[in-house]
């Protein structure tokens, strides 16, 4: 994985709360620019060319603390971390891809899959408002919901 500028990820329902790793789950802190757990890299460098059905790039998410990616294990179920080595060929859990952009730059973002009718998305789980420690998993798709909308940035902004 080649150095590349770390990331936040929060989704519209409280652009105040960034996705982090707290032991072995993925939820929901309150967001500073100086916690490490809270920095991602996006990355599509061992992912060659590869796709989703609707044309959008592939990539992983990784973890800058714990070198590990966020990964889709079952469908409709938390989050969790696996190991990652990005100079090798990448596991279909371990990529995603962004849905279409909306006009203030949230997108979902949506669990490459093979043979599944119904794509799965992040979303923050445990209710609305969404709050701090809500722990992120993987449902179907409902884009006009905040919670289930997302935006990867750079960590300072």
């Amino acid at each position: 994985m080649q150095r590349q500028q770390p990331m936040r990820i929060f989704c519209r329902a409280n652009t105040s709360l960034n996705l982090a790793c707290r032991g072995d789950k993925v939820l929901l802190v309150r967001a500073d620019s100086s916690d490490r757990s809270q920095h991602w890299i996006k990355d599509s460098s061992a992912v060659g060319n590869l796709t989703d059905n609707q044309g959008a790039r592939a990539f992983a998410l990784v973890n800058v603390t714990t070198g590990q990616a966020l990964v889709n294990l079952n469908s409709e179920a938390e989050l969790r971390l696996a190991p990652y080595s990005g100079h090798v060929s990448v596991e279909l859990p371990l990529l995603w891809s962004l849905g279409k952009e909306l006009v203030d730059g949230f997108s979902e973002i949506r669990a490459l899959q093979e043979n599944i009718f119904f794509s799965l998305t992040f979303n923050a789980f445990g209710g609305i408002p969404v709050r701090e420690g809500a722990v992120v998993g993987t449902y179907r798709s409902q884009p006009s919901y905040n919670h289930a909308i997302w935006k990867i940035a750079p960590i300072n902004q």
